[in-house]
């Protein structure tokens, strides 16, 4: 009997699944391992910033400007941003939960313009609400769940899953990364009160290493110059679609939330250390080129994350020498230290080995000085398993690998009702007791 269409349509969906499972868990090295939770003699931060806070918070842009020297190359900071069209999507949005809307913006600078989606999820409630602004790494059809979004604006790129969470490929991403990688908990997030923005990071540049670079000089940019990597200028994202957003009368502009997983939580903490108008940054295991020390490092290393993906950090990134003792001119602590006093949730997963909890631990203790004398309610957690979702810098760490979980988003909602608070009640942050085990 020969093969039919419809057969041939499964095969190849089943080809698809297996490579995407393959190549997803290379990405990002899926490990059956722990993460140590012993740091003695591992490396500590350099250089080092812990010794004298207050001095490194008066020099804050000498420190951002070593990190785009070696590391992220020129944050387009200050480019202009309008909203170029608005349209409600669906008023009755998850039977009547909330309200779907779409927005076109526009950024623009040094004569360059680029245009992207941004959708939103409004709660239908009587008050402003607290505004979570995330990434998607699918497109906004996923991301909210709806095919009814609009494609991506930029030539050649589409939704990664397809045209929805029901999508073969949304299916195995959610697999491989978590329920919630490809679209939140909408329901939990709008029954919280939040509203939710996501826009689709390949939109902007796409990610893809010669996609990327073609499309970067052309990229808008201010006085520091042109971008030389993606991840400046999926930061520069979050910041045109807050501006577009904050005078909204259905936003308290008081409470702004950014979110951003993986490659995401990279470019959360670039925007968290450009703008201060951003109230709050959960930056969710970045890893390499995010929040982990760079130098004797376990799991990926700079040139491995470097092979893969050169687009996403400047070409001088290339020349990082993370090998010897005191050869690293910035690393990742002082990405997290150029975020006080916003509040920080660091997120990782003790599976997640490639992306390196405990360097990430490591960097937040050379950081947290910082948080305390910017007036930040720092790190208020004695190991990496005791997070207090009261303080304004938390190491947060689950079971499991590199995804997103309900636990996350549990922690998450939790800890921006404590940071952001609502002028009521809000639910009492889980001490270590119910924390779940690590």
């Amino acid at each position: 009997m020969g093969l039919t269409p419809r057969m041939l349509s499964w095969i190849g969906r089943i080809a698809i699944a297996i490579f995407l499972v393959f190549g997803m868990a290379n990405c990002t090295r899926l490990g059956l391992n722990y993460a140590s939770l012993d740091i003695e003699g591992k490396p500590t931060a350099w250089p080092p910033v812990a010794d004298e806070p207050e001095t490194f918070l008066q020099n804050r842009e000498m420190w951002k400007i070593r990190l785009e020297d070696h590391i992220f190359g020129p944050f387009p900071e200050g480019l202009a941003s309008k909203r170029i069209s608005h349209k409600v999507i669906d008023d009755n949005y998850l039977h009547g939960l909330g309200t779907l809307e779409e927005y076109i913006i526009e950024i623009s600078g040094a004569g360059n313009t680029k245009r992207f989606t941004l959708g939103i999820a409004w709660p239908k409630t009587e008050t402003p609400a607290p505004l979570i602004i995330s990434q998607s790494f699918c497109g906004n059809q996923t991301a909210f769940q709806t095919a009814a979004m609009s494609p991506p604006l930029t030539p050649g790129v589409t939704d990664f899953c397809g045209s929805g969470e029901g999508s073969v490929m949304s299916r195995v991403a959610q697999l491989v990364f978590g329920r919630y990688i490809a679209s939140p908990p909408m329901e939990q997030v709008l029954s919280r009160g939040y509203a939710y923005a996501s826009f689709y990071t390949s939109e902007l540049i796409p990610d893809s290493s010669g996609a990327a670079r073609a499309m970067m000089p052309d990229f808008p940019h201010a006085e520091r110059g042109e971008i030389s990597g993606a991840v400046a200028g999926w930061a520069a994202g979050f910041s045109a679609a807050l501006h577009v957003l904050e005078n909204d009368h259905r936003i308290d502009a008081a409470r702004t939330a950014i979110i951003g997983h993986s490659r995401s939580g990279k470019s959360a903490l670039v925007a968290g250390s450009y703008d201060e108008r951003i109230d709050a940054v959960i930056a969710h295991q970045a890893g390499t080129g995010g929040t982990a020390l760079s130098r004797a490092k376990a799991g990926e290393t700079v040139p491995e994350m470097l092979e893969n993906y050169p687009h996403w950090f400047s070409p001088a990134y290339q020349e990082f020498d993370a090998g010897g003792a005191y050869t690293t001119p910035v690393d990742m602590h002082v990405l997290i230290a150029l975020n006080a006093p916003t509040p920080l949730l660091i997120g990782n997963g003790r599976r997640d080995v490639w992306s390196d909890p405990n360097g990430t631990w490591r960097a937040m203790l050379e950081a947290a000085p910082v948080y305390e004398a910017a007036g930040g309610n720092s790190l208020k957690q004695d190991t990496m398993q005791t997070p207090n979702l009261d303080a304004n810098l938390v190491f947060w760490m689950r079971p499991g690998g590199h995804s997103i979980t309900a636990t996350d988003w549990d922690a998450w909602l939790t800890w921006l009702d404590n940071v952001m608070p609502q002028g009521e009640e809000v639910p009492a942050a889980p001490n270590a007791a119910s924390m779940p085990p690590t």
